[in-house]
Formats: C-alpha cells, structure tokens, sequence
C-alpha cells in the first residue's frame, strides 16, 4: 500500500487538522494505474452509486429526455428547477409524491430553504435530494414489468438487478458486495476503491458496445449536458463538470467521490477516492489535486474551488490548506 493522500489546514504556521485520503486510478479495463493508500479498500459510493442506479431506467427507457435521466442521477437541491424534473420523472410512471420512499429534508439550496419557509410551507419528499432517484426506480419499475410496491427493499427485483451491475462494471463477484443501508432507505453497496474508479471509467468510455454500453453513454450524456441538475448552485458536480471537458462526477456521502476523464493519452480514466473521517470540505481539494497529477492544466476558475488561503469572517487571512497527494504509477500516465 503507497502512503495516502492528506488534506491539512493550517493556522499560525501549525498544522491544526488532517484529513486522510484514499485514492485510485483506473483505466476502463479496470487496470490499476495510480493510486494513493489502498486502492482495495472497501467503502461506501453512496450517492455516487447514483449512476449505476439510474442504468436500469436508462436500459428501458432510451428515448427518455436527458434532463429527466439526469435527475435521476442527481443528488439535486431541491431548486425549482430540480422538483419540476422530479414531478415530469414521476408522471411518467403515474407516481406521486406520496410513492416515494425517500424521507424527507429541507432543500440543500439556501434560497430554496428560505422560499418555503417564508411561504410557511413544510417540504415533501420531493425535496429530498434523492427523489429523482426514487422517481427514476418507481419508473424502471413500471417499464421492466416490476412491482412499484417494496422498491426500495434489498431483495426487490429493481434492487438486485442494481447489484448486479454494480458487480459487473466493477469487476467484482457479487457476493462480494458488502450491503448496508442508504439515507434514503435505499441499498447502499460497498466495492473497493478500483472497482468503484473501474465504474466511472466506464461510465467515460466513448465508444460502448451493447445495450448497456449505449446505456452508460446516455447516462454519462445526461450528467454531462445537464451538470445544474446533479447537484445544484454552488455545488462541487455542477461547477466542476462544466469546466473539465469530458469529465463526468458525482459525489457521495461521507466525503466519498467518482470521476471519469473521457480524453486522456490513456484513454478513459476513472478516479475513485474516499476522504476517511467523512470530511466533505476536503473533497474539491483531493478532486483537483488528482486532475493536476494527470495532467489536467487548473486554470483560475478551478483553483477557485478548492483556495490555498484561509479568510475569516472580517476578510483577514489566517491559514491555509496544503493537499499531499502523490500518485504512485502517475509518472507512467
């Protein structure tokens, strides 16, 4: 195992927190190119699972418009703009809002948060962040001939057909797969790091044979072309897709994240990497410090994501963030 990746804060010219870092680098055969830490370590995707999770919809339903596959890849906002998507999603399999089986939480968006309750309003399940998701399930339901009723169990059939594609674009043997289960009461699967990257760089790959070739394609043509829909203003996926061309990411709770770069001199890369103690503000760190060891140039617009410097709340600097990450095998990309 190579030395992990670090995320350190610090104030005063002293290291104050560290955040410890997973990472590998995969082609679309699922070679292991670069990694930082143990590219075997078992983890959670969570959200960023959402891909896979969306492929039984994008199987059955080809003709779907991009911005409602891409909704159901989303961990949205809960933004107008995302709940429209959501309702459009729903009515096609004749679902409402009371057939979602996701909870619910307030909007991820400020404003959105402050319009309901200035409205004095409650949300719904469809603000939750994962109600495209559930849409999209409630529909590949419907289309595969499935029951709605149970969708979310672990032995639905939506359920265990989203395993085995997990297994097969991870490279994985099913009973492999470790199960738990998700905010959003969904199965929430775990891989190991190179099977998580191997998806993603599939996920990348142009030229896919066969249906579910054809299917990752669409599903990557809808988080691409529809970045404002997977997460929302402001939001790590919908900032960092639109200004790395070809680059398709969605993050996952707990600080885990995927990417997969379509045009590199290696072809289709797929990154996978989990910040260990779940701290999220690490994630657009790690995100860009891998892209800058593969060659990605950062312009302006990028480093802006993830600043070296620490302001206050008065505007005074007071620290900063250093990012060690050494991929090993990196030199051969």
């Amino acid at each position: 195992m190579t030395l992990p990746a670090a995320v350190t804060y610090r104030r005063g010219g002293l290291d104050e927190s560290r955040h410890t870092v997973h990472l590998a680098v995969v082609d679309a055969a699922g070679r292991l190119l670069a990694a930082c830490g143990d590219p075997d370590l078992v983890t959670f995707p969570r959200s960023a699972s959402k891909p896979v999770q969306a492929l039984p919809l994008a199987l059955a339903a080809p003709e779907l418009p991009g911005d409602e596959l891409a909704i159901a890849c989303a961990s949205h906002a809960g933004t107008p703009l995302h709940l429209a998507a959501v309702g459009r999603l729903l009515a096609r399999s004749g679902s409402t809002v009371d057939d979602l089986r996701c909870g619910t939480h307030p909007p991820f968006d400020p404003q959105a948060a402050a319009e309901l309750i200035h409205r004095g309003q409650a949300p719904t399940p469809l603000h939750h962040n994962c109600s495209g998701k559930h849409a999209g399930m409630l529909l590949a339901c419907v289309l595969h001939g499935w029951p709605k009723e149970g969708y979310t169990e672990h032995d639905h059939p939506l359920q265990r057909h989203i395993r085995e594609l997990h297994a097969e674009l991870a490279d994985v043997p099913l009973n492999a797969i470790h199960t738990g289960t998700d905010g959003c009461s969904v199965p929430a699967l775990a891989l190991p790091l190179r099977g998580a990257a191997r998806i993603f760089a599939r996920l990348a790959d142009p030229q896919p044979s066969g249906d579910l070739g054809a299917a990752l394609g669409r599903v990557f043509a809808a988080m691409t072309t529809h970045p404002d829909l997977i997460a929302g203003p402001g939001r790590l996926d919908t900032t960092l897709m639109p200004l790395v061309p070809g680059l398709v990411a969605k993050m996952g709770a707990e600080a885990f994240y995927g990417m997969g770069l379509r045009d590199t001199s290696q072809g289709p890369l797929g990154i996978a990497f989990k910040v260990m103690d779940g701290g999220e503000r690490a994630r657009p760190y790690v995100a860009l410090a891998v892209l800058e060891a593969l060659g990605w140039p950062l312009t302006p617009e990028l480093r802006a994501l993830a600043p070296a410097q620490q302001y206050n709340w008065a505007g005074r600097e007071v620290g900063e963030v250093r990012v060690d990450l050494r991929l090993e095998g990196a030199a051969a990309l």
